[in-house]
């Protein structure tokens, strides 16, 4: 007698439209493992991902079965997707071609039939209904008929199927088995008994998978089909040195820091000679206490504070490998666009060449949705608001995931992203109760007093204060004095100007005076400087008199690389300031122009000595400089208020340059001794606050909704331990054991408003949300601006409104009104806007505006937002822009910050809003269509009739898009029809010539 076994499992398929899978080649792999290390004389064959071709699979299986005799016993396993119409999906299936590239069941029924072998065991760990992650392929126009089972099956021939025809075969969270797999090897490995025996072992192989299937809120029950005479047996299967090397022990290993460490963890050999490129000095101490001490690497979660250019980011790199190797996926959530992109190209640079997909996901057009989706990816950078509204919309994505990265945790803090932050963990929390638990770590360089944080999501604390490169804090007065403490951490004065350097400079004392001699000292001694302004028109008048006061020579590389098309007033600003080795960074400047800036300052050698820049830069993009200066005494923010410790420690962490300076200086600006001692005493000694949750009371009906949004039904008396799952609610209840109780009222009400709007239902003693309910839940707005939204919504006839006149709409929204909108409040001149958005919009939308006002500031706000908008979407020149709605040059001075900032926040909440938009005008599927493309408009700025332009292989600029439009180019072909002189005046000649070579995008 032959015992023969083929053993099949495909995670990825070379058919872009086919999802991927996470646990179907572990499942062969382990049941390989088990097996060939548990029964002498087995010839097997291991078939998995790329190898696990049609071809392959068909020479394997058929040959085994075609050349078996009568006493020989077959094994086949499969794992992996299968159709509605009764097929197995290999490696190179195309989903427009089942017939001639999947195997169909009834192909294999014949060669059952007609095989000699004795017994045949086929194990089928797939399905043909459902949805992902249940393991099956997803077809349009196919049947969902009964799979062909029947015809398989009979004696001598089993069939152990891990669902019925109507059921999902799920992947189980945690091991990363099918729930069928894992029931074989639990029953198959502890049994008390030396020998198992099919069918007797198949009654606890279904106990085990409807058990787990429950666990995690499923149902699945395995089907066991056919007989043999004396049943099927084999011994008790034991892990030996295949299982072992195909799973080894997650162990912490110690690592001395040097790179080549890292191999006893599996890194793959290309990341290895990239990192001793990279990290030529190996892993710092902060790295390596996280591998040794905290076993990142064996898939333990971690919270780390650590000083800014500490090496955190590294750690999650680190924590990567293991979890892709794995085949997980892995998530890194950042606060901005603009660090998703930075680190998205970072990361593309990086690991392409070592195989590694990289995608994005921030909200642009040009995301990766549809692949993370599919599982399409090993490395995912996603913005707070995008992963919470992509795991919202399709939570088993969680299954995927190895490990979570949330970077600048201390936005938990944050009074407007913080909900967003605290939504995630609370999401996250709750998949634990379903055994989806993947390693998280959150890193952040500035928390004081932790507050219990880490004990909310059962994290270990990994604190550390040590730089790579030492930081001087200290004020400097007007005097010329400079306290601060030494890197010794001795308090040290020092005359760091001569008194007479600093003189009066224009009519009244300012601090150009002490800015210009100090920067003067600094850049003469090499260093690279940037300056903190707390406003835009600040930061920019700046940089102007530094650049006519140093004397620095051009920074030509930059200003050859700017855009020349549709400038801004502050375009014209930057390009006079990098004439002399200076640069400002703001809103104010286009993306390009404000990547062009970044780049160039991240040289060691770079041509822009100087960067005045508002806060934002602080937040994490890469830009250290040599010594960072924090120019206003009383630190007052566009909010109007004074920055935190926490802010300013931020701002300081990015002074000082690894491989240029060997250490870094953060300077406060004071007036005089006085003030000196109190900003260091406030600041340079100050602790960070101590972390805090964003939540408060009065929001405590969109903290609800939101909360009910992520379950599927809940009793009424247990929303309230809902909110004890935030970390708000968790700090509360600590303080107060009674605090859940005091809130049951509020929560009660709110529930009865929910009800009475049809935003839920009960059934029972179960309140579950809605269709419209879960829609405004799921959306980023406040409960109140989506209640403003579905009034006017149902009030409006939509039939008889374009669906651009809902850029006017959403302008009610308490989000819309939050965004800053340059007023002239002295006397009636902005009452002009109502005239401007009267011209642009439907009447309907002029008297949405006029409701929820507090005043005719904020509706005349209103109509300046939508009237922009209009002009922005139809392709109005900037400049054009931001004269028309300026109304004086000091009050009500309208930049292209401003116009940036309404641009984007209605198309966030224009998407965000969306499922609320769908749900409501179900019966207008042209008019949701439209929105499509009205948030292309918002994104680039562009007419409609524009947007072809988007399909050109590289990325233009606004300016660059509307001189090809302009042009008369209706199509692409018309582009190709310019002289070569004009189409180079237009996109330039690197653009054009790349263009020329290839197009348009695949």
């Amino acid at each position: 007698m032959a015992l023969r076994a083929v053993f099949i499992g495909i995670n990825q398929y070379n058919d872009q439209g086919i999802s991927e899978l996470n646990g179907a080649k572990r499942d062969a792999l382990a049941l390989w493992a088990l097996f060939t290390d548990s029964i002498e004389g087995l010839t097997s064959k291991l078939l998995v991902d790329q190898d696990a071709t049609n071809s392959e699979v068909r020479k394997y299986v058929f040959g085994a079965l075609s050349e078996a005799n009568g006493d020989d016993v077959i094994i086949i396993s499969f794992a992996g997707h299968g159709s509605p119409d009764g097929n197995i999906i290999l490696y190179d299936t195309e989903i427009g071609n089942l017939p001639g590239t999947a195997i169909s069941m009834a192909s294999l029924a014949e060669a059952f039939k007609t095989t000699k072998a004795k017994t045949v065991l086929f194990i089928l760990d797939c399905c043909f209904s459902g949805q992902t992650p249940a393991r099956v392929l997803e077809t349009a126009g196919l049947p969902r008929s009964s799979f062909i089972l029947n015809e398989v099956y009979g004696e001598g021939r089993i069939i152990l199927s891990a669902c019925s025809v109507s059921e999902s075969a799920w992947e189980q969270p945690g091991t990363g088995h099918g729930l069928l797999t894992y029931a074989i090897i639990t029953a198959l490995t502890d049994s008390d008994k030396q020998i198992v025996n099919f069918p007797d072992v198949v009654g606890e192989i279904i106990r085990l998978t409807r058990i787990e299937a429950e666990r995690i809120n499923v149902k699945q029950t395995p089907m066991f089909l056919g007989t043999v005479i004396g049943g099927l047996t084999f011994p008790v299967l034991k892990r030996g040195a295949n299982y072992f090397a195909a799973f080894p022990h997650k162990t912490t290993k110690k690592v001395s820091g040097k790179i080549e460490d890292l191999h006893q963890y599996g890194f793959p050999p290309s990341i290895i000679d990239q990192w001793k490129v990279r990290f030529p000095h190996g892993l710092n101490s902060l790295q390596i206490q996280s591998i040794n001490e905290f076993g990142i690497l064996a898939g333990n979660s971690l919270l780390v504070v650590a000083p800014t250019s500490s090496g955190k980011t590294l750690i999650g790199e680190l924590a990567a490998i293991p979890s892709i190797t794995l085949g997980k996926k892995v998530a890194f959530l950042l606060p901005y666009r603009a660090l998703v992109n930075e680190k998205y190209e970072d990361f593309t640079f990086n690991y392409s060449l070592s195989g590694l997909r990289v995608v994005r996901c921030s909200g642009d057009s040009t995301d990766g949705v549809a692949p993370v989706i599919k599982g399409r990816y090993d490395l995912g950078f996603f913005t707070y608001e995008t992963f919470l509204n992509i795991i919202l919309g399709s939570p088993g994505i969680l299954n995927q995931l190895g490990l979570i990265v949330l970077d600048e945790g201390q936005f938990i803090t944050d009074p407007n992203r913080g909900i967003i932050v605290e939504l995630i963990f609370s999401f996250l929390l709750r998949a634990r109760a379903n055994g989806i638990e993947p390693q998280i770590l959150v890193l952040s360089a500035v928390m004081g007093n932790i507050n219990n944080f880490d004990r909310w999501l059962n994290l270990p604390l990994l604190i550390s204060k040590e730089r790579p490169v030492p930081l001087i804090e200290g004020v400097l007065d007007r005097r010329g004095q400079f306290q601060f403490v030494d890197v010794d951490a001795t308090i040290k004065n020092e005359e760091l100007l001569p008194v007479q350097s600093i003189v009066q400079r224009r009519d009244r004392p300012s601090s150009q005076d002490v800015i210009v001699p100090l920067s003067k000292k600094l850049v003469s001694n090499g260093e690279k400087l940037l300056i903190f302004r707390n406003q835009r028109g600040a930061a920019q008048g700046c940089a102007k008199y530094l650049a006519n006061e140093l004397g620095l020579e051009p920074a030509n590389q930059v200003l050859n690389t700017l855009p020349t098309q549709d400038l801004t007033n502050a375009s014209q600003d930057l390009h006079l300031c990098l004439k002399g080795g200076v640069a400002f960074h703001n809103t104010n400047l286009l993306r390009s122009e404000r990547e062009a800036v970044e780049k160039e300052f991240r040289k060691l050698n770079g041509e822009i000595h100087v960067i005045a820049a508002t806060t934002t830069l602080a937040a994490g993009i890469n830009t250290p400089a040599s010594t960072v200066i924090l120019t206003e005494n009383e630190f007052l923010g566009e909010d109007g208020r004074e920055f935190t410790v926490a802010e300013y420690k931020n701002m300081a962490g990015r002074a000082g340059r690894v491989g240029f300076n060997e250490i870094g200086k953060s300077i406060i600006l004071a007036e005089t001794p006085l003030e000196r001692a109190q900003l260091f005493q406030k600041y340079v000694l100050g602790t960070p606050e101590e972390v805090q949750s964003s939540f408060q009371e009065r929001d405590l009906s969109t903290w609800v909704i939101r909360l009910l949004s992520q379950v599927k039904e809940i009793s009424q008396k247990e929303i309230p331990g809902l909110l004890i799952n935030t970390f708000g609610g968790y700090s509360a209840s600590l303080e107060n054991p009674k605090w859940v109780v005091n809130i049951e009222f509020e929560v009660n009400t709110f529930v009865e408003r929910l009800l009475q709007l049809e935003l839920a239902e009960l059934e029972g003693d179960f309140i579950h949300l809605t269709l419209l309910g879960r829609a405004c839940g799921s959306s980023s707005l406040s409960f109140e601006s989506s209640m403003r939204l579905v009034e006017i919504l149902k009030e409006i006839d939509t039939s008889k409104i374009s669906p651009v006149h809902l850029l006017g709409i959403l302008q009610v929204l308490n989000e819309l009104d939050s965004i800053y909108t340059p007023l002239m409040k002295r006397g009636q001149s902005e009452s002009l806007r109502v005239s401007d958005a009267s011209k642009r919009y439907d009447l309907n939308v002029i008297q949405s505006l006029k409701r929820y006002c507090h005043d005719q500031f904020q509706f005349w706000a209103r109509c300046k937002r939508a009237s922009i908008l209009f002009d922005w979407i139809n392709g109005e020149h900037i400049e054009v822009i931001e004269k028309y709605y300026t109304a004086n040059p000091y009050q009500g001075t309208i930049s292209y910050g401003n116009i940036a900032s309404i641009a984007e926040g209605t198309r966030f909440h224009l998407r965000s809003a969306h499922k609320i938009l769908s749900t409501l005008l179900l019966d207008t599927p042209d008019f949701l269509s439209e929105l499509d493309i009205i948030l292309q408009q918002l994104e680039f700025g562009l007419p409609r009739d524009a947007l072809f332009l988007l399909k050109l292989e590289i990325p233009l600029t606004r300016g660059q898009y509307l001189a090809l439009f302009s042009a008369g180019c209706r199509k692409i072909e018309d582009i190709f029809d310019l002289s070569n002189e004009k189409f180079i005046e237009y996109v330039g000649t690197d653009i054009a010539k790349q263009l020329l070579s290839k197009p348009l995008k695949q």
